[in-house]
């Protein structure tokens, strides 16, 4: 039987695919916008005011937090860190202000990093358990999981550690395609960095198996990852385009993204046994069979 499934932050692509994916499992599945609405499967909120339909509490079963401004949108001055942090951090914990008294929910499920770990350990494959890393990203992941574990106190909760999301529209392979494309496409620094990535299916599926399974803890929502350098050739030979260009330097990037740069030049591998020991299976494990699936629908 479906349950009332409610979902912050979700216009984007994962929150796009997600509800769609849900309504197809049999949920009745209902949106938090910041814009008043018409159609019923919305309903109005602003963490910011701290306003809220009470229909979006009533019966609510599942709630999922997909709520944050996006990490790589624009240079990371000091202003923008503290409007990364707290568009994740604030959302949640308004969110758990007026659902901390309800009586039918049963589960919380927020999405989170993958980029939580130390990322100066190339060789090490991290597991949920490991330490945070003292980096920025790692910092607004803790912070970030810790506003998710107040719900604790009324319901289960489920952390999702996203990877690179690969989706057909849009978002990261979009960003890594266009140069490509355009002939110019080339490794990033030193394009041994690892690239963790998962196709949008199976991170969707992923949550309803999360859903299905009543499941909570922290799990890192990851299906393999290739080198920059891995990652880039097998997408060229997918799009069939040749690359031509030498690696784009380091200080290059540094220079252009500043401390965004880390995002390209560093990376890590983390292990997905955790939620495979639950019963999930991948359907996409290997890069190239991902990206068919992802470009062309194979």
């Amino acid at each position: 039987m479906g349950k009332k499934i409610v979902i912050a932050g979700g216009s984007g692509l994962v929150g796009q695919a997600l509800q769609d994916y849900l309504r197809k499992e049999g949920h009745q599945v209902y949106v938090l916008s910041r814009k008043e609405k018409s159609d019923p499967n919305y309903y109005y909120w602003n963490p910011s005011l701290k306003k809220i339909d009470a229909n979006a509490i009533e019966g609510t079963q599942v709630l999922i937090n997909l709520s944050g401004q996006g990490i790589a949108d624009s240079r990371w001055t000091e202003a923008r860190k503290k409007e990364l942090l707290s568009s994740r951090v604030v959302p949640t914990q308004f969110l758990f202000s007026v659902f901390q008294h309800s009586n039918t929910l049963e589960q919380y499920i927020s999405a989170s990093g993958i980029n939580c770990y130390p990322l100066n350990n190339y060789d090490k494959v991290y597991k949920e358990e490991d330490a945070y890393g003292d980096d920025f990203l790692s910092h607004i992941v803790k912070e970030w999981e810790k506003s998710a574990d107040l719900f604790q106190s009324i319901c289960k909760v489920a952390k999702l550690r996203t990877s690179v999301v690969l989706t057909p529209t849009g978002g990261a392979l979009a960003t890594i395609a266009k140069p490509i494309k355009l002939y110019v496409g080339s490794p990033l620094g030193s394009g041994k960095q690892w690239m963790p990535w998962i196709t949008i299916t199976d991170l969707t599926r992923m949550f309803g198996h999360v859903i299905q399974q009543e499941l909570s803890g922290t799990y890192n929502a990851i299906a393999n990852a290739n080198t920059n350098k891995d990652f880039t050739e097998k997408l060229a030979k997918v799009l069939h385009k040749p690359l031509v260009l030498p690696n784009v330097p380091g200080f290059v990037l540094k220079l252009v993204l500043g401390e965004m740069s880390t995002m390209v030049l560093e990376g890590i591998q983390a292990s997905n046994e955790k939620v495979k020991a639950k019963g999930f299976t991948f359907k996409y494990k290997e890069l190239p069979q991902a990206l068919e699936h992802v470009l062309k629908g194979a």
